[in-house]
């Protein structure tokens, strides 16, 4: 039980430290033993109060406090470097009280402020207190202090602070072990002045986590009536067949998320719990892998050959991952599961071959849109820290607030294929990286800067690389085998992150075949025609034809550069076939509304092409 933990080692500490720091998970509801569900305000009064503890004094900068001080010992003078912050007649005419019926400055005063520099005060002369234990809960302790270049003011607040806890004694023969002790809460650490905890014996940091799988359970219990979902002919929703199911599907939520997802099924039509879960976390009903039909995931290979051709074993490992998502199979190997992208493959081979090709075929044929391939040239990121550009800069950076190009793209469309194109041009220059790249293979999520979780669970991830591309010779024997050899010493020889490649999985590494075949690179040609027709007929309402379509194929793929692949056929396209086109088109644009509906025909003769109207 993680939040258990927590809170059994802070009532340990209790009164051992002087000072206990909490952050972390601190904006959450927690269940206490009794089944009540309380803020942490509330739970920690709770378990002062259970400790015997006779104040409690909870308070924040935008509030005071609330609390009944009026048994306290309040400051009558407190010096700090020969300055007296508070006496009495101050602590009166700030109170609005009087000598006559406040002799001693405390009777039947309840001081409810929010100013820093007075609660600190009655902080410090109370911990100093030996005669009573008092609790003080600081809330939002982060916003006391401005940064790490405290201003003179705020170095004077944390002095006080600081002198609290450290000034009294250690009384080693008292027979009471809680002391008097303050708790702050902040909700990040790295917020705080590092100078007042760090090497502090006096004070200790607690983080407070997310529920674990056993804290969830607890809380759907407690809450399970509140949610409007459809139920297996009518069952309670703790006692349908699948809500072992549904506990694992909300790992890594709070207590609060919980509630607010009860709480949205309460404002839509009743729906089963799993499209629930898809509104809650991505705003969608509908999950496009499970609407995926079963005969377009058999016929998967032959869609996939309509775009990239000569890549067989390519398009089979896809298939592969494919299935094994849709049968939802993924992961189960491991405890995860729900968290790991629903697939990971790196793409190696020569420039050309159709790698990225491939990669937006597969968003298309998943997504149905090819702009649901979210490409990432790595190339952009080969300089130092500008991993950060994919998670966010950090607080008081420049473009803190625009958070990350990968994780806003993300959180924008979760399922989608997300390429991270040449991979090896960033990992050497740039190893810090790559521990992006492990945090999501292995945990299917990824933190950015402002403390935002993504998720990669409804992704397919895709690295690509050209590594081997200028050694492997399109004659070698067995080039894949090379190439996938080349991808290993990479990442274990010259990076020296064998980890990382073991999480990608040796088997994920796919290797591209080199485009020689005539036949293959005639199918490519006519496949890169399909647009180029579509293109002219959808801008000047014509038909592109060829007299000759074989002729004018290998007229084009005669000057294209076998060891470019593909890449090169479009490039010989666009020499030979629309440069010449465009300036057909402009010496007759004057014509090209009347012509409209008329077919533009292609002649291939040995000095090139010729155009003409029909």
């Amino acid at each position: 039980m993680a939040l258990d933990n927590a809170f059994n080692r802070l009532k340990r500490e209790i009164g051992i430290k002087r000072c206990i720091i909490i952050d972390g998970n601190v904006g959450d509801v927690y269940l206490n033993q009794k089944g009540q569900i309380l803020d942490l305000r509330s739970y920690l009064k709770q378990m002062f109060i259970g400790m015997d503890y006779d104040n409690v004094i909870c308070w924040d900068r935008i509030d005071g406090t609330k609390d009944d001080i009026s048994n306290l010992e309040l400051v009558n003078e407190i010096k700090l470097e020969g300055e007296s912050y508070l006496d009495e007649g101050e602590l009166n005419e700030f109170l609005g009280t009087s000598d006559d019926n406040n002799s001693n400055g405390s009777s039947g005063v309840s001081l409810d402020t929010t100013d820093i520099k007075e609660m600190l005060n009655v902080v410090m002369k109370n911990l100093l207190n030996a005669d009573k234990k008092v609790a003080f809960i600081l809330n939002w302790a982060d916003y006391m202090f401005s940064g790490s270049q405290l201003p003179p003011d705020e170095r004077e607040q944390l002095t006080i602070l600081g002198k609290a806890i450290r000034e009294k004694m250690p009384d080693y023969n008292s027979t009471d072990v809680n002391e008097s002790t303050i708790i702050l809460i902040t909700n990040r650490l790295a917020m705080f002045p590092i100078a007042f905890f760090q090497g502090n014996p006096e004070v200790s940091t607690l983080t407070l986590p997310k529920p674990d799988r056993e804290e969830r359970e607890a809380m759907m219990r407690k809450i399970a009536y509140s949610f409007h979902v459809i139920t297996d002919k009518g069952k309670d929703l703790m006692e349908c067949e699948k809500i072992n199911e549904y506990i694992d599907m909300l790992n890594d939520f709070t207590n609060r998320e919980l509630i607010q997802l009860a709480r949205l099924s309460r404002k839509e039509d009743k729906m089963a719990f799993d499209k629930l879960f898809l509104l809650f976390k991505y705003g969608e009903k509908d999950n496009p892998w499970e609407k995926l039909a079963y005969s377009e995931v058999k016929n998967i290979k032959e869609k996939l050959k309509e775009r990239v051709i000569g890549q067989e074993e390519a398009i089979e490992k896809i298939e592969k991952v494919v299935v094994k998502a849709y049968m939802g199979m993924t992961g189960l190997h491991k405890t995860s599961s729900r968290s790991m992208p629903k697939g990971v493959l790196f793409f190696v081979g020569p420039t050309g071959v159709g790698k990225t090709e491939l990669s937006k075929a597969l968003a298309k044929f998943l997504f149905g849109d090819e702009d649901a391939c979210i490409r990432f040239d790595m190339s952009e990121y080969a300089q130092e820290n500008s991993d950060q550009k994919l998670i966010g800069a950090p607080p008081g950076y420049v473009g803190y607030e625009e958070g990350g190009q990968l994780t806003n793209a993300i959180k924008e469309k979760p399922f989608s294929v997300i390429l991270f194109d040449e991979i090896e041009k960033a990992a050497k220059p740039n190893p810090r990286i790559l521990d992006i790249f492990l945090q999501i293979l292995e945990d299917g999520r990824l933190t950015d800067s402002k403390g935002e979780t993504v998720y990669f669970s409804e992704s397919v991830i895709i690295f690509t690389s050209n590594l081997g591309a200028s050694e492997v010779s399109a004659g070698a024997e067995d080039p894949g085998a090379k190439f996938i050899e080349k991808v290993k010493d990479y990442f274990n020889k010259e990076l020296k992150r064998p980890e990382l490649l073991g999480r990608i999985g040796y088997s994920n590494i796919v290797p591209f075949n080199f485009i020689k075949d005539d036949d293959f690179r005639l199918k490519i040609a006519q496949s890169k025609l399909k647009p180029i027709k579509k293109g002219i007929e959808e801008k000047y309402h014509m038909t592109l034809k060829f007299d000759d379509e074989l002729a004018f194929i290998n007229y084009v793929i005669g000057g294209a550069d076998k060891n470019k692949g593909g890449r090169d056929i479009l490039n010989a396209l666009n020499d030979k076939l629309l440069d010449d086109l465009a300036m057909f088109l402009f010496q007759n644009k004057e014509d090209l509304r009347e012509l409209r509906g008329s077919d533009i025909c292609v002649e291939t003769k040995k000095t090139g092409l010729a155009f003409r109207f029909e």
